[in-house]
């Protein structure tokens, strides 16, 4: 007689089945987070369902059941975690005009008149729009900072939160991979700053893509246009 399989052993296995499908669905097919959690939900009823009848007839609904509802209080939680709350910060970011430091020499240029401070230029800056159906606002700004060195900074800003967004600067809103990647993002709410590696080419790396790398959809982007001179 075959042994039959223990309940462990099969609640193990379809929440295996429902967690990998979920994320190949999440990553490979659904363009849109709605489309996201459609796909998922759709996927983990299809899967349960079935476990449930074979677990029908082998007396073991009530693993099944507490296996589904373990599972769907954990998936609850982390899309919650990842995708609705909100982490805000609040960072001290530069801006155009602001000097670096006073003026050497005291503030007097040669003549005794007083010296023009040395101040941050705006390089470039642009627009966020929300992407792959989530929102987004704000402005992204490349600042010539006065002591040196370039950064980005993100001011008025408000995007759907996600999980392991990174920021990026790329060739174009739709590509991913000829890209600068500087970092991940440090809220989906508030200023903040990142640092341009030097020598980057900012006429060709002109589009800033906030990209959730977990399921591998944009959470919004910001064309960048050469500031007036």
């Amino acid at each position: 007689m075959k042994a039959r399989p223990s309940p462990v052993v099969v609640v193990t296995l379809m929440l295996v089945l429902i967690g990998v499908g979920s994320v190949i669905l999440q990553r490979e097919i659904a363009s849109t987070i709605t489309a996201a959690l459609l796909l998922s939900i759709l996927w983990a009823g299809g899967i349960g369902i079935a476990f449930l009848l074979y677990a029908r007839s082998r007396d073991m609904v009530q693993p099944v059941l507490a296996g589904l509802l373990a599972g769907a209080v954990l998936a609850g939680g982390s899309y919650y975690w990842f995708s609705v709350r909100d982490d805000e910060v609040s960072e001290d970011v530069a801006m155009a005009g602001e000097p670096a430091t006073a003026p050497a020499g005291g503030g007097q240029a040669s003549g005794g008149k007083a010296a023009e401070p040395v101040v941050n230029v705006e390089v470039a800056s642009g627009s966020f729009t929300g992407e792959d159906g989530h929102d987004g606002s704000g402005t992204a700004t490349v600042i010539d900072q006065a002591s040196g060195g370039q950064v980005l900074t993100f001011t008025d800003f408000d995007v759907d939160p996600g999980a392991e967004v990174e920021v990026w600067l790329t060739t174009g809103p739709n590509e991913t991979s000829d890209r600068v990647d500087l970092g991940n993002l440090k809220g989906n709410v508030g200023d903040q700053q990142y640092e341009i590696p030097a020598g980057t080419d900012l006429q060709k790396y002109a589009t800033v893509v906030l990209y959730c790398t977990p399921f591998t959809m944009r959470i919004a982007v910001a064309p960048l246009k050469v500031a007036a001179a």
